[in-house]
């Protein structure tokens, strides 16, 4: 199969096209080979937007193709050829490989011939290549000979560039993954895995924006954000509230073209940690995110929901091994140290009784031991009851305490250093307000299951109770139990908020600033 006239420039000027990594130059030197074999004056190159098999579609309609290069003629003019053309050379709907390698063609609107490459990548049209106006109204055989193999030589480059394109892109979002490992180091808050989800899934999805949100009664809460932040986010955010919402509770994701901007959200659904929605904010010109793109961003949300719940079962197995360790250290002070201790006492008041210490040492002695077992003794109730130590441990201990009532031990998380951040008196109302709300849990929600959460970020501690019951409606709730909650509230500086969850049962929100 001839390619040109010249073997040197046969050889070269393909090579240009099969010698580089990056689509988009692939495809311009193909075209311009395609020009300068043929003496084309115009050439249009359209990269067609297709989606794949298991692809779902974009609410809010189909996005149209890509126009990468128009030379010799408008794009507009370009594009309109192409729509008078149809699949005339094509040999059906995008996405079916075409049956010819190159088309030979008419132009409706001028008679004048044109030249039609399909760029096939695997089994799918990936562009499409249009050569107008000859210089003597048509093309010669010759020249077109000349590109006859051009589209499926170009169909292997580009294919070459994607694969390493998919590498880089693979590589990258390993190492983000990897970033989001690194910020569960403990001791951590919970805004730093979720600062580095939301920069990593700006990375990975080319974005505008890229935010961590979860719904609330009144719309959406943005837990953390990346890229750029104003007005246009908290529109489009208010505008997809029922998306994400949906995405939150059935793990679909979602993908919403707007006038201004695309909402593509992928839910963030570990099993003992936060849980939301990962949002990223599309421009209106970008292409729908392809099944490699969301191959990527998918992995990375399913590897980062991972990595918060090992981050929460770390934090419970480290809470455990310390509550050991306590209790390991006051059994050894209790039946080693005390013993040895008293048993010293003993032998020294045996000595003073036989009037072997005529200088009154042993007695004090004696007294010096007394006081030892003492202080021992006092340091072995602390390490027993887990104080001044561990909100944590008061919360797990009456989760399990609830065990008998609700059938079940609630779930329980913990953010951030709850246990060095809140003093003794606000822990002491903490354990108060959830006896209550789990005591309402046992009476009136009926549920299947319980979820506690206590965090401590930006100066605000807070826990959150979640169940899965009936629900409560203004009606129901219980009167004077949540009333006494929002006064110890609000005589903290803080709030009360209860609220049904979805699709069902009972969230409830108690907030307080730190050092209150």
């Amino acid at each position: 199969m001839v390619f040109s006239e010249d073997r040197a420039m046969r050889r070269s000027d393909l090579l240009d096209v099969v010698s580089v990594l990056d689509v988009e130059t692939v495809l311009e030197r193909a075209a311009s080979v395609a020009v300068d074999r043929t003496g084309a004056q115009g050439v249009v190159l359209v990269v067609v937007d297709e989606p794949g098999e298991h692809e779902p579609a974009a609410e809010g309609g189909a996005r149209g193709e890509t126009v990468l290069l128009a030379n010799g003629t408008g794009e507009d003019d370009g594009v309109a050829v192409r729509e008078r053309l149809g699949t005339t050379g094509l040999r059906g709907e995008p996405g079916a490989r075409p049956d010819q390698d190159l088309a030979r063609l008419s132009d409706p609107a001028t008679g004048r011939e044109v030249l039609r490459v399909p760029v096939v990548v695997g089994a799918r049209l990936y562009a499409d290549l249009v050569l107008l106006d000859p210089p003597d109204g048509f093309f010669h055989d010759d020249d077109v000979d000349s590109i006859s193999a051009l589209g499926r030589v170009t169909g292997v480059a580009v294919r070459n560039a994607l694969s390493y394109s998919l590498s880089e892109r693979r590589r990258e979002a390993l190492e983000l993954a990897a970033a989001v490992d690194r910020s569960v180091h403990p001791p951590f808050l919970l805004s730093d895995p979720l600062t580095r989800i939301s920069e990593g899934a700006l990375r990975i999805a080319g974005a505008r924006t890229a935010v961590v949100v979860s719904t609330a009664s009144d719309g959406i809460d943005v837990s953390a954000g990346a890229g750029i932040t104003d007005e246009a986010l908290g529109r489009t955010l208010s505008r997809v509230t029922e998306q994400v919402r949906t995405a939150q509770d059935d793990g679909e994701e979602f993908l919403v073209r707007l006038d201004d901007m695309t909402a593509w959200g992928i839910p963030l659904n570990p099993e003992h940690a936060f849980a939301g929605v990962v949002v990223a904010m599309l421009e209106p010109t970008d292409p729908d995110p392809s099944a490699e793109d969301r191959d990527l961003l998918g992995s990375f949300v399913r590897h980062s929901s991972l990595v918060l719940d090992h981050a929460v079962l770390l934090q419970e197995r480290q809470h455990a091994v310390l509550a050991a360790d306590r209790d390991r250290i006051a059994r050894d002070l209790h039946d080693g140290v005390i013993q040895r201790l008293y048993a010293t006492a003993l032998k020294l008041r045996a000595g003073i009784r036989s009037g072997d210490d005529a200088g009154g040492h042993g007695d004090e002695a004696v007294r010096e031991i007394g006081d030892s077992i003492r202080d021992i003794r006092g340091t072995v109730f602390e390490l027993e009851r887990g104080r001044p130590a561990s909100l944590r441990s008061d919360v797990l201990a009456m989760a399990k305490e609830y065990e008998s009532v609700l059938g079940f031990v609630p779930v329980v998380r913990s953010w951030g250093p709850v246990d060095s951040m809140v003093g003794q008196e606000l822990a002491d109302q903490v354990t108060v307000v959830l006896r209550e709300a789990l005591s309402n849990c046992a009476r009136h929600a009926g549920a299947g299951r319980v979820e506690v959460d206590v965090a401590v970020e930006s100066g605000w501690f807070t826990l959150w109770v979640t169940d899965d019951g009936r629900g409560m409606s203004g009606s129901d709730l219980p009167g004077s139990g949540l009333r006494n909650l929002r006064k110890r509230a609000t005589a903290l500086g803080g709030d009360l908020d209860v609220q049904a969850a979805d699709p069902r049962g009972t969230v409830l929100q108690w907030r307080v600033p730190l050092g209150a």
